[in-house]
């Protein structure tokens, strides 16, 4: 896993902002429904839609147990929890957690792309819903 999150800090050195100069982050493989339980609480949601997350308090990524290395999308969710901790890392404040969502998935396209040579098309709306503090429907 250190090669990994080595070759990963060096693509977001090279390709972001982000001051890298940190120790790599831990990484944890749980359950799909104990990673549910954590983060939505009622578990009431899509089994398998979570794909990972970034603990702050820890500064813990959280991976499920089927991750796997030569996977190219579980790289690049590996990726975009690395982004997470190093927002944290650099003292990046946000309004909202959701805020956070704004660089890593633009930031997990691109390298999904030119990594993997994968076009990665997400929903753009569904993106705007998830990176945003206030709830476009309430008017």
């Amino acid at each position: 896993m250190k090669e990994i999150l080595t070759a990963l800090m060096i693509w977001i050195s090279a390709n972001t902002s982000y001051n890298t100069d940190y120790p790599l982050p831990k990484v944890v493989f749980l359950s799909q429904e104990t990673m549910n339980k954590m983060y939505y609480k009622d578990n009431e949601h899509d089994p398998d839609s979570l794909h990972g997350m970034y603990d702050k308090e820890n500064d813990l990524i959280i991976l499920p147990e089927t991750w796997d290395k030569r996977e190219s999308w579980d790289q690049s969710v590996l990726l975009h929890e690395m982004i997470h901790y190093y927002q944290d890392q650099n003292g990046l404040t946000f309004q909202c957690t959701q805020e956070m969502e704004k660089d890593a998935w633009p930031t997990q396209k691109k390298y999904l792309k030119t990594a993997h040579n994968f076009d990665w098309e997400y929903d753009k709306l569904w993106y705007l819903m998830i990176s945003s503090c206030s709830d476009p429907f309430n008017f």
